[in-house]
């Protein structure tokens, strides 16, 4: 009995925080923390884990309507070998900053060594990319030291990466495979993207290569679930390439 007793006391108390964030959905944003929540609402930080889940499963979190435009969707086309900032800013009103958090040189991460084939020190380069004050992505992205030298020296912020390689560096971005895969936030990626612990977020892994075929670039891309649709875009059915597009 005792056992039926807290299960229902659990279930009561998720039911009533779901209810307060439908009423709400900006408390979410305003507590951006699952110990905040809890708080707020006086139950354990797995009730309001467990609330939030159904409720994104639901689409309630996140989507207060009076912030129209902080919870734009954003359209990728996954074959496009276009900049992640001109898939964004195709429409004129759109004004995204980029933070850079960190920019220096490091050993050769163990995990990398296969695809860069050589334990040369890579640039680490780690950034936001922010609208409205409001982050969309965090990024960790991996560069040769070799073939771009000085560039952790270079002040990034606000300054497209891969326009800055084409106009300082003799490489030219030719192709390169993406993986998507989904995760729960946790640690600097809820941190840096302002969410709480346990929302969904995208992660795209990026390999790239230059005309030669030599790797050059591998970048790891957390991104809001709700804030992204990706979608496929061929020419030819069964060729899944997209010709004459190069990343700028």
């Amino acid at each position: 009995m005792e056992y039926d007793f807290l299960e229902y006391r659990e279930i009561a108390s998720k039911t009533y925080v779901e209810e307060q964030i439908k009423a709400n959905p900006t408390i979410v944003s305003q507590k951006l923390t699952e110990r905040a929540l809890a708080e707020h609402f006086g139950v354990s930080r797995t009730t309001i884990r467990n609330a939030l889940n159904d409720l994104a499963m639901e689409g309630y979190v996140f989507q207060a309507e009076t912030d129209v435009e902080q919870h734009k969707i954003f359209e990728i086309n996954m074959l496009k070998m276009s900049s992640f900032s001109e898939e964004v800013k195709k429409e004129d009103d759109i004004d995204i900053n980029i933070k850079v958090l960190s920019n220096q040189i490091i050993n050769m991460p163990a995990e990398l060594r296969a695809f860069f084939g050589s334990n040369e020190k890579l640039i680490r380069i780690i950034r936001q990319r922010i609208l409205n004050k409001t982050p969309l992505s965090y990024e960790i992205t991996y560069l040769s030291s070799n073939k771009f030298k000085g560039l952790e020296q270079v002040d990034l912020n606000n300054v497209s990466l891969y326009q800055f390689l084409k106009e300082h560096y003799p490489v030219k971005p030719s192709h390169g495979r993406e993986e998507i895969t989904y995760e729960l936030a946790a640690e600097d990626k809820a941190k840096y993207l302002q969410v709480i612990d346990g929302t969904p977020i995208y992660k795209v892994s990026s390999n790239n290569f230059d005309d030669n075929f030599q790797p050059f670039e591998h970048t790891e891309q957390y991104l809001v679930g709700n804030r992204f649709k990706y979608h496929l875009s061929a020419k030819n059915i069964f060729n899944y390439g997209e010709k004459n597009n190069e990343i700028v």
